[in-house]
């Protein structure tokens, strides 16, 4: 519903809190996006370029997008080409422009022609569940076609493991693996990192390319102990404005509203005019704080 509205998406699962995914929606709703975007290719004749990225329709401030291009067919002549990326942001028209050759002095390696690839099979794969009856075959044929030829993982293909030494399938059954994790001694064997999570070291052990012969990383979400961990309202002032509206909308000019703006209640009230309500001053001086 997000992706056809032009809007965004936000997913709260478990113990996730609410307010740091109102927050980032709202930030996005407050500044300007770019809209009508448009993609157009300047090649030489003979060349002809096929889109696999599907259409983007707005792009909020920080986010970003990725756009994959096909380049096919050969020109005797001209090796240069362009593409330009035409948008609107704040009503104003914007022009970017790329020049690019279209024979490369390196071999690049093929990561960037399976990128293309996985997004072309997730946009196969989205069009197979709505699709009708009488096209899902073909999309299907489609799909493990591109996953074959890129070596890329589909839903309709699943590729095995091979020991790079012998080039032998390994074989076998799948093994599971248990990590102890000791939540409550984050001192021990791991650490806290920048962004709140508890890390134990991945150590191989032998040459084969499976999972039983790795000791696999474990990435714990802090989550789990967000008692130790200071609250984000605390820390982030726009998120503690936030917690402090009211359910009708409005603010109370308090000294907890006062200490976000970073002033005293004193302070704030002197600057009243006499004539205004103490919430309706509150909630304006809030809503110009979002606004900033």
């Amino acid at each position: 519903m997000a992706r056809e509205g032009s809007g965004h998406a936000q997913f709260i699962t478990g113990t996730d809190s609410m307010q740091p995914k109102v927050m980032q929606s709202l930030r996005f709703a407050l500044q300007p996006a770019a809209d009508n975007i448009s993609v157009d290719w300047t090649v030489p004749e003979g060349v002809t370029v096929d889109m696999l990225s599907p259409p983007i329709n707005a792009l909020f401030q920080g986010q970003r997008a990725l756009i994959y291009a096909q380049i096919k067919g050969q020109s005797s002549g001209e090796t240069e080409g362009a593409v330009t990326v035409k948008y609107k942001l704040k009503d104003q028209p914007v022009t970017n422009q790329l020049q690019f050759t279209l024979k490369p002095t390196e071999d690049t390696g093929l990561t960037i022609h399976r990128l293309a690839a996985r997004t072309v099979i997730r946009s196969l794969e989205l069009q197979e569940r709505a699709g009708r009856a009488a096209g899902v075959e073909n999309i299907r044929n489609r799909i493990v076609e591109l996953s074959v030829q890129a070596g890329v993982s589909s839903v309709h293909t699943a590729f095995i493991a091979v020991n790079k030494d012998s080039k032998q399938t390994v074989k076998g059954p799948l093994l599971q693996r248990r990590v102890p994790l000791k939540l409550g001694a984050f001192g021990r064997g791991g650490g806290m990192n920048a962004e709140g999570r508890s890390s134990a070291q991945c150590k191989k052990k032998r040459k084969l390319h499976s999972s039983s012969d790795r000791d696999c990383s474990v990435m714990v979400d802090s989550a789990a102990a967000s008692h130790r961990a200071e609250p984000e309202s605390r820390t982030d002032p726009l998120l503690q404005l936030v917690s402090l509206q009211k359910a009708a909308g409005f603010w109370e000019l308090n000294a907890a509203l006062t200490e976000v703006f970073g002033k005293t209640e004193d302070e704030v009230t002197n600057q009243k005019p006499a004539q205004v309500d103490g919430s309706v001053w509150a909630t304006v001086l809030a809503h110009l704080v979002i606004r900033v």
